[in-house]
C-alpha cells in the first residue's frame, strides 16, 4: 500500500521529486494565505509555488554516504515515520522519568562514552539516529565518525545498555528500508578513561586509530540489523 513512499522505487525520478515538492508548497500556500475565493491570487499562489519548487527541488535530493545512490527526502512511509516517533516519544519518557530517579535520589552516576558502529548509506538515517539519541535523556551525541561510528555519551549503564542494544538503529534502518552492519566498538567508563586509547572527538579518521568492532562473543548487540526488503 505505502510502496509509492518508499524511498528506493521513487529516489531518480526528478519529475515524481518536482510533483511532490510542488504539492507541499501548493498546500503550504493555501494554509498560510487562506485565498482561495479570489481568482487572481489563486493563481499568483499557483504560479509562485510552481516557479519555487522548480528551484528548491534539486535541494531534496541527497547523495549516498557509501554508494552512488541518490535520495529523495520526502521519500519515507508516513506510516512507518508516526510509528517510530511513537515509539520515539515512549522512549523520551522513560528516559525522563529514569533520569529523574537518579537526579533525586542522589544515585552515583557513572558517565560513560559509547562508539559503535551504525553505518547508514542515507545521511537522512545518520541525522535522524544522531538526533534520536540526543534527545533522548541520558545520551548525547558527541560526534559521527565518517564510516558510520557513533561517539555517545552515557549517564550511566542503563542509559548505555539501552543505546548499544541495537534497538533504535533497527527501527530507523527499517524506516530507511536500509541494512547496516551494526556493532559496539568501545564502551569506557569515566574511571578507565586516564591511560585509555580513545577516539579523538575532532579527529574523523576513525580508521587510524587502531579500533576494531567487537565480536558477537564479545558483545551481543553485534550484527546486520535493518532490511532492504522492508
Amino acid at each position: 500500500m505505502f510502496k509509492f513512499f518508499n524511498n528506493k522505487s521513487l529516489q531518480c525520478n526528478p519529475i515524481i521529486h518536482w510533483l511532490e515538492v510542488l504539492a507541499m508548497m501548493l498546500v503550504l500556500w493555501f494554509l498560510m494565505s487562506g485565498i482561495i475565493h479570489e481568482a487572481k491570487f489563486v493563481l499568483f499562489g499557483i504560479a509562485s509555488s510552481i516557479i519555487i519548487s522548480l528551484v528548491v527541488s534539486p535541494l531534496f535530493v541527497i547523495s549516498g554516504l557509501k554508494t552512488d545512490r541518490e535520495y529523495f527526502l520526502l521519500h519515507v512511509n508516513p506510516l512507518k515515520m508516526i510509528i517510530y516517533f511513537a515509539w520515539l516519544v515512549k522512549e523520551i519518557v522513560l528516559s525522563a522519568v529514569e533520569v529523574s530517579k537518579v537526579v533525586i535520589k542522589a544515585e552515583e552516576m557513572n558517565p560513560q562514552l559509547v562508539w559503535f558502529k551504525a553505518d547508514f548509506d542515507n545521511p537522512s538515517a545518520r541525522s535522524l539516529l544522531a538526533n534520536s539519541i540526543t534527545l533522548t535523556p541520558g545520551t548525547i551525541t558527541v560526534d559521527i565518525f565518517d564510516d558510520g561510528v557513533y561517539s555517545c555519551h552515557c549517564l550511566n549503564e542503563n542509559t548505555r545498555d539501552g543505546l548499544v542494544s541495537g534497538v533504535m538503529q533497527n527501527k530507523i534502518a527499517k524506516l530507511f528500508c536500509e541494512e547496516i552492519d551494526y556493532g559496539v566498538v568501545r564502551v569506557i567508563s569515566d574511571d578507565s578513561m586516564e591511560g585509555t586509547k580513545y577516539a579523538k572527538l575532532i579527529d574523523k579518521k576513525y580508521k587510524n586509530l587502531g579500533f576494531r568492532v567487537l565480536s558477537e562473543k564479545d558483545e551481543p548487540s553485534f550484527g546486520k540489523v535493518g532490511s532492504k526488503d522492508e
